[in-house]
């Protein structure tokens, strides 16, 4: 044991990062199929949650002059090493997939921009050791946050919720396991700990879910979008960035992946110089489909100046996808 375990830190420290980042990016490209391996990852980080729970709570170290089973050592050293190590490749695994829903010109980067800041962090294993490892309310956070990332996609695959529900049943389910995780044995049935418990979770889940929009909508990905003069079998025809003034339609338009079996109320908004145009138009995606799901929208005889369509999850505003044109002079 004490020769594996070494060897076991160096090979998943060099290599089982980029493995997981490799797969997050295989499974953002193929994201035409559907998103069901989420839930295979949850799989993972639970039972990245529960090893240390039981060795924390459980799997005491041996007092003065007790002797100590091989099994119960075993468990007892191995299980902070595997959470660690599956935290880690969960984390790189999800960076691509956040990538893919979000919107470079929107404010939805910064999450996945934070996960790839945290996925990144952990490759200096000394600082990362002393600044979250060594730091118990400091991992349980990090933890916690890892685990939130996850539980997005996976709530949406498995219960077919909208994106914000997925962010709220995930902050509960994340607070509740960090609340686990740093709560006093004594408490944690008691009915002091259920207030506590409720204490935490639930103002976490309703700031969280009040601010959804600033979160990309996964697992949704915009696949493509443009604008055009025309449509043709549901594609885009006359694709272009500028068009002259007098151009008779402009077709906004969008391909979208969503999870199978799901149905997302979706939103066009219109905006000129930055100004909102006309009324929200609203129309639902259908998920499950490896072409995706073609939507557009369309304005007769566009002013000159510029333009843009965002086309926004319904009740929540996350932004899915982004378009522009301008439409010329001369």
């Amino acid at each position: 044991m004490s020769e594996f375990l070494p060897k076991l830190k160096k090979f998943y420290g060099r290599y089982a990062p980029w493995i997981s980042l490799g797969l997050g990016v295989v499974a953002r490209a193929l994201s035409h199929e559907g998103v069901d391996f989420a839930p295979k990852a949850i799989a993972i980080l639970a039972l990245a949650w529960i090893l240390p729970v039981l060795a924390t709570r459980w799997l005491h170290a041996p007092t003065e002059g007790q002797t100590e089973s091989k099994l119960h050592n075993f468990l007892r050293t191995v299980s902070p090493t595997v959470t660690v190590m599956l935290y880690k490749n969960v984390l790189f695994f999800l960076v691509p997939i956040w990538f893919g829903s979000a919107n470079v010109s929107s404010i939805n980067i910064v999450m996945p921009l934070v996960l790839g800041g945290m996925a990144v962090f952990t490759c200096f294993s000394h600082a990362y050791r002393e600044a979250v490892l060594d730091q118990p309310r400091v991992r349980v956070l990090w933890t916690a946050m890892v685990l939130f990332a996850a539980l997005v996609p996976a709530t949406a695959v498995v219960a077919f919720t909208s994106p914000r529900t997925s962010i709220v049943i995930s902050a509960l389910l994340a607070s509740a396991m960090a609340w686990v995780a740093l709560a006093p044995s004594e408490v944690l049935l008691s009915r002091r700990g259920l207030v506590s418990l409720a204490q935490v979770t639930l103002p976490a889940a309703f700031l969280l879910g009040l601010a959804a929009s600033l979160f990309p909508p996964v697992p949704m990905v915009c696949h493509d979008h443009g604008a055009g003069t025309a449509l043709a079998k549901r594609e885009l025809v006359g694709r272009a960035k500028h068009f002259t003034r007098g151009t008779a339609r402009v077709y906004a338009w969008f391909e979208v992946t969503l999870p199978k079996r799901h149905r997302q109320e979706v939103t066009f908004q219109w905006y000129h110089e930055g100004v909102p145009v006309g009324s929200p138009l609203h129309v639902t995606l259908v998920g499950g489909r490896k072409e995706g799901f073609r939507t557009s929208t369309n304005v007769p005889t566009p002013a000159i100046g510029s333009w843009r369509v965002d086309l926004l999850t319904d009740k929540s505003s996350q932004l899915i996808g982004r378009t522009t044109f301008e439409v010329d002079p001369s």
